[in-house]
């Protein structure tokens, strides 16, 4: 792997997490009861999965560019301090696991000799059992580390 000058890119976009309404984007795992934004005890725990559109602009209506595709989780039993863990996917770039090829997903950080670990992995399925789920995926790592 070829290492070349590190370059910014800046992305803008919004997403749209659509918990109510007929086309829901982002769906409660362990709903409590009714969702009270202003009872921070209650949502201690609460989480969500979320498959959002990405737009250009702040209306729905407005140029599709992806989706927001993970989750996230109320962390605080004080205040609604959320913990989140999702991918942004481009419509150019979707990375499917039924795809063909090399798919990528990111290092960001590590421990031991990775700490402050940068860098990407690249996945490709060997082999997948659709009957059972079983399967067996190539992995290669690049990363850059101190």
């Amino acid at each position: 792997m070829a290492l070349k000058n590190e370059k910014l890119t800046h992305l803008h976009f919004y997403y749209h997490n659509l918990l109510a309404g007929p086309n829901v984007t982002a769906l409660h795992l362990n709903a409590k009861g009714p969702l009270h934004l202003n009872d921070t005890a209650g949502l201690f725990g609460r989480l969500t999965m979320m498959d959002s559109p990405l737009t250009l602009e702040p209306e729905l209506s407005s140029t599709t560019v992806g989706s927001a595709q993970g989750l996230y989780g109320v962390a605080s039993r004080t205040d609604a301090d959320f913990v989140e863990l999702f991918n942004f996917v481009f419509t150019a770039g979707r990375n499917s696991i039924f795809a063909p090829g090399i798919r990528e997903m990111p290092v960001i950080g590590g421990t031991g000799v990775f700490g402050f670990a940068r860098g990407k992995v690249h996945l490709k399925t060997h082999s997948y059992n659709a009957t059972i789920g079983n399967a067996v995926v190539e992995c290669d790592i690049y990363v850059f580390h101190y």
